[in-house]
């Protein structure tokens, strides 16, 4: 067993397991919280208020705070508790408090423009329907003010390598969800599950204050917008902002192109892209996460040889695990399909159309698993430009090659091209990983955070 353990944390990063088994665990229970909506709403109206509810407060809390904060926080974080530990937290409790505010306001206006929202998520609701939707956004607004400080903190267990509560609140949002509609269904209807939206996220956020206060940082609300590392934290998150749009586009692209296609080509590419995010959150995602802080870590103490070994070791290990997961999918797929999604009207046909989909979308697990930790490699030496460039690099092949393929490949031509337009992000990505880790300042000379020292 310790012979095990020792190849293990010579190939894996620390807390890399326990985030894959975690990450497991969260797709279960967004699995059981599924199940019980459909065995308690069934497909109808009131589930499409709920579900059209989310749109706007997820939308709203992705472009202001989850996009952004979650690339330049760590570096920033890490390398300014190595110039000055007492600096450190005042900027996590900056960052905290900015996210709360920004959001907050946010969510007054989406507040007060609820009734009108209506007709643009949901023109073709009657009159009922609208005013259940209101009713339900309006309670959904309260999660994303809930989510931007469990965000925030987060990001404080990350750069700690506190990862067991940071992992744990997926699991407990979507128990929130599910115990609330099951609790109270029969009193508050599709509410219920709203208000345990609110309940998910607040379990979403509890854990993780609970994981902070054993944390370097105190848990407080401060504004210091002297600190030049909040300035640095600003910039380094506008990119990511700007390039939030791009993974939702390249989705409405494929579902335009899915939609001219046979009859459920659309749900075959929802299906087999569901099933090929799980590798790659998996292996990817979470060996990139775990291994962000280390990376990070080197380049802020200006280890520029420790920093390539790291993005090494861990890029040989997501290459051959996700490599493997890639022939597994393409070969056990159809069975998985069959026992999961197969019987009643998704016959052998479907089943068929869907597998053949997951097994051109498992061309892309590699790349899309590599490209976490690549980013995040980017990230850890104070860029988020050119990660942004390489991903609408990537946008553009991707639109290209699908409709290139679409007239003789056709559904497969959906997954063919988003295969060809991760590869090309990923390597360009890469050849900008290479450039900087050679050539780039390290922040041990560019002094870029040294002033807060004596903010």
């Amino acid at each position: 067993m310790s012979g095990i353990r020792a190849l293990l944390a010579r190939l894996l990063p620390q807390g890399a397991i326990l985030l894959a088994v975690l990450t497991f665990a969260s797709y279960a229970a967004g699995l059981v919280r599924d199940r019980v909506f459909a065995r308690t709403f069934g497909l109808g109206s009131d589930l499409d208020a709920y579900n059209a509810a989310f749109v706007l407060p997820e939308l709203l809390l992705d472009v202001l705070v989850a996009s952004g904060l979650t690339a330049p926080f760590v570096p920033v974080f890490t390398t300014l508790r190595g110039r000055d530990p007492e600096a450190a937290p005042r900027f996590a409790q900056t960052v905290l408090t900015l996210a709360i505010l920004v959001i907050g306001v946010g969510c007054l206006v989406l507040l007060l423009l609820a009734p009108a929202s209506a007709a643009v998520i949901v023109p073709g609701f009657g009159a009922a329907e609208r005013e259940l939707y209101v009713e339900l956004f309006r309670i959904m607004l309260l999660t994303p003010i809930l989510f931007a400080a469990s965000i925030a903190l987060g990001e404080v267990l990350v750069a700690e390598r506190r990862f067991l509560p940071y992992a744990l609140a997926p699991i407990l949002y979507n128990a929130g969800i599910a115990g609330g509609t099951v609790l109270f269904h029969g009193t508050l209807g599709i509410k219920a599950a709203a208000v345990g939206a609110v309940v998910g996220a607040a379990l979403h956020l509890g854990i993780r204050v609970l994981g902070v206060l054993r944390s370097s940082v105190p848990l407080r609300f401060r504004l210091d917008w002297r600190m030049p590392a909040v300035r640095e934290f600003v910039r380094l998150m506008l990119p990511k902002m700007v390039s939030h749009p791009i993974e939702p586009l390249t989705f409405l692209f494929f579902t335009s192109v899915a939609s001219t296609l046979a009859a459920g080509s659309v749900s075959a590419i929802s299906f087999a892209r569901n099933f090929q995010s799980v590798p790659v959150a998996l292996i990817g995602i979470s060996i990139a996460l775990a291994a962000f802080p280390g990376l990070s870590a080197a380049w802020a103490a200006g280890d520029r040889g420790g920093f390539a070994r790291e993005i090494r070791r861990h890029g040989l290990t997501i290459g051959v695990l996700s490599t493997i997961a890639a022939v597994g999918l393409a070969v056990v797929g159809p069975i998985a399909i069959e026992v999961l999604l197969g019987g009643g009207s998704f016959d052998a046909e479907d089943v068929a159309v869907t597998a053949a989909v997951l097994a051109a979308f498992a061309l892309s697990v590699p790349f899309d698993a590599l490209g976490h930790l690549v980013a995040r490699g980017l990230y850890a030496t104070h860029n988020t430009l050119l990660p942004v460039l390489a991903a609408v690099a990537g946008f553009g092949v991707t639109v290209f090659a699908t409709l290139a393929l679409v007239g003789v490949a056709g559904v497969l031509a959906i997954p063919l091209g988003f295969a060809a337009g991760t590869a090309v992000r990923t390597v360009l990505q890469a050849a900008a990983l290479a450039w900087r880790m050679r050539r780039a300042p390290l922040p041990a000379t560019r002094g870029d955070v040294a002033a807060d020292a004596t903010a």
